[in-house]
């Protein structure tokens, strides 16, 4: 058995009791959000940058597989020598960094990465300071209305849509799933086929069929052995281990259920939220914890990896990081299509 928290598939944040309040705020945030759409519906507010602005964000709360959609936009970008920027809020940074852009620079070392609140202000000024910058990708930025785009992408999960669920913070969306008709196309995760179910309510939504359909899929596993040496393994190679699991994701259970998969054996998850901080204390506390069930080893994300890196010393375990990567299964031309006009408008 093993230990720790994990995230529920369940179409509510919070438990029964609490709906009757929880429906209270939904109602009065959808208010807000509807209102602060209205706005935006009419040009107000709206500021424009001298770039090419992809978009790349979803219309619930929590992992739709942002992170790797847009590391994928990057490397189009990168492949056919067009310079990418990729615009992140920052949240919850880690001793003054976003561990969102710690890990797209670890990944994409020759990107930019620009971090702020002010998307408008942060990439401004990241062009001004390199003209070479050709396109800006904007990560999870479909309700940040307030910088145009020329290409506004919405990301569903296949495997937990929420397309039937309800506002925050009774639900999980983050508006109104009417509101999917002004994204110029919808990108479905997780799907190893196209969901014809899924496709009508999208259609319904949206006014058309989604854009395309993929999958993520691990590509090998990074090990960092105890005495700092890097190795490259199968994903055959999890079974029979026994491992600790760090994740702090928004769906560490997609993470957990990959690794059992490949044969591996969960003795500890350790209790991590979204985002989460660590610091030494808590590496060696983590540590100590996997040990003491029994662990071989610590399984854990490109995102965790960059906060932690800095604690290595306090470990005694090796560190599997899987490599995580995009696949399509239907759309990917159509993708790339529309990718290439927005480049070329500039």
């Amino acid at each position: 058995m093993y230990g720790g928290a994990i995230v529920s598939n369940d179409e509510h944040i919070f438990p029964e009791w609490f709906s009757p309040a929880a429906g209270i705020a939904s109602k009065v945030y959808e208010a807000v959000v509807e209102m602060r759409n209205a706005r935006f519906d009419r040009g107000v507010g709206i500021r424009s940058v001298d770039r090419p602005v992809i978009s790349v964000g979803n219309i619930v709360a929590g992992g739709t597989g942002k992170s790797p959609m847009v590391r994928w936009v990057a490397e189009w970008a990168l492949a056919g020598d067009v310079l990418p920027l990729i615009a992140l809020r920052g949240y919850r940074s880690h001793q003054g960094k976003s561990d969102e852009a710690m890990e797209h620079q670890a990944a994409l070392p020759n990107a930019k990465i620009a971090v702020g609140a002010n998307r408008f202000a942060t990439i401004s000024a990241a062009v001004a300071g390199d003209p070479s910058i050709r396109v800006v990708i904007m990560d999870d930025g479909f309700q940040h209305r307030a910088l145009a785009r020329n290409l506004d992408l919405v990301l569903i999960d296949a495997t937990c849509s929420r397309l039937d669920g309800k506002l925050l913070p009774l639900g999980w969306l983050r508006e109104p799933v009417k509101n999917l008709s002004r994204a110029s196309g919808v990108i479905v995760t997780h799907a190893q086929q196209i969901d014809h179910e899924l496709d009508k309510k999208i259609h319904a939504l949206h006014g058309r069929s989604a854009l395309a359909w993929c999958d993520h899929f691990w590509d090998g596993l990074d090990v960092r052995t105890v005495d700092g040496t890097k190795i490259v393994q199968a994903n055959e190679s999890l079974r029979g281990r026994r491992l600790s699991v760090w994740a702090g994701i928004a769906r560490p259970e997609a993470f957990i259920n990959q690794l059992k998969t490949f044969g591996a054996e969960i003795v500890h998850v350790a209790s991590l939220g979204d985002h989460a901080r660590y610091g030494s204390t808590a590496v060696a506390r983590l540590t100590q914890a996997a040990h003491a069930a029994g662990a071989m080893a610590i399984a854990t994300t490109g995102k965790d990896l960059v906060k932690i890196s800095g604690d290595m010393d306090k470990m005694s375990l090796p560190l599997i990081i899987p490599r995580l990567r995009v696949k399509f299964c239907a759309g990917e031309d159509a993708f790339r299509g529309l990718l290439e006009k927005c480049v070329s408008r500039r």
